[in-house]
């Protein structure tokens, strides 16, 4: 057996809104990355695994320049040799069993852990695709799960006499489609355009026993056939950045049943508006706003009949 690699790791504090920009200007040095942004806090942490000791000089002028590109405090980090450990159970290990609203998050390392599997996820943190822990995917399930209750605060998702359907517009992890479809047995559709989250996507909904429930197809936002194939749909969940969710409002509009609901996150509070104009000129209404930290979740509904 070759001798595992020698690994340096490093740690980098910034504010949760600059994490998920590090994180993406990191990724193509590093070996892999790990974001933790935990609620209700003012920090987050990125972790940068090499196998080579990065410089210490660049890595300051490289956090620097974001940091000032993005008007955030610049990023306080520490290097450490980590040796040739195991690096995947590491991270699997400092993933524990997460509760979000109804549902559990968890990695494979921890299911003996989980005593009621019916609303517990199985999602391995050495994804990185959307483990619950940040602040956009937890708003997701948070408003879901309030929609779901059809009592108090937001309007509910539609009576139904069948199965509810959703779409799920850049899946990640997948887990927003598992966690409807195993809250309400519903079927979803869950596309990305990344080719790798679509192949995790996959993976995790084999390992919750989800392939009747879940379908998982590449798309760039509603492209595939897959998408138009199954609309319309009650429920649309885009868990996105701001732009790409302006640019698709029409779409969303088009492939939402009357009378639906769409969650859209991944946007700052300071982009809600905009996210909210765009679709308000196609005739949805929010129902529910969400803050989270620096982010914020919507929920809106596509009128019954048209004004």
């Amino acid at each position: 057996m070759p001798p595992k690699p020698q690994l340096w790791n490093a740690s980098i504090a910034c504010s949760p809104a600059l994490a998920e920009v590090v994180a993406a200007a990191l990724e193509d040095d590093a070996v892999s990355i790990t974001l933790l942004i935990p609620p209700r806090t003012a920090m987050a942490q990125v972790d940068a695994l090499y196998d080579h000791a990065p410089d210490a000089g660049a890595l300051t002028a490289q956090l620097a320049l974001l940091a000032a590109l993005h008007r955030a405090k610049m990023p306080r980090f520490v290097v450490t040799e980590v040796g040739n450990l195991d690096w995947l159970k590491k991270v699997a290990a400092d993933f524990p069993p997460l509760p979000i609203a109804r549902w559990t998050v968890y990695g494979a390392e921890h299911r003996h852990k989980i005593t009621n599997h019916r609303l517990a996820l199985q999602i391995d943190a050495t994804s990185a695709f959307g483990t619950g822990e940040h602040p956009t995917t937890r708003g997701c399930l948070l408003l879901l799960d309030e929609l779901l209750k059809r009592r108090g605060g937001t309007a509910p998702l539609p009576r139904r006499e069948h199965c509810y359907s959703m779409l799920d517009v850049g899946c990640g992890s997948g887990i927003l489609a598992m966690g409807f479809a195993k809250a309400c047995r519903g079927r979803a559709v869950a596309v990305d355009l990344d080719p790798d989250a679509v192949a995790i996507a996959a993976g995790n909904i084999g390992a919750n026993g989800l392939r009747n429930h879940v379908r998982t197809a590449r798309s760039f936002g509603y492209r595939n056939p897959l998408v138009g194939g199954n609309a319309p749909y009650d429920l649309i969940m885009a868990n996105i950045f701001a732009r790409p969710l302006c640019l698709m409002a029409k779409d969303l509009a088009r492939h939402l049943r009357p009378g639906g609901v769409a969650i859209l996150s991944g946007l700052l509070n300071s982009q809600a508006n905009a996210v909210l104009a765009a679709h308000r000129q196609q005739g949805l209404y929010l129902i529910k706003r969400l803050r989270l930290g620096e982010w914020s979740v919507l929920a809106l509904r596509r009128p019954l009949k048209a004004s």
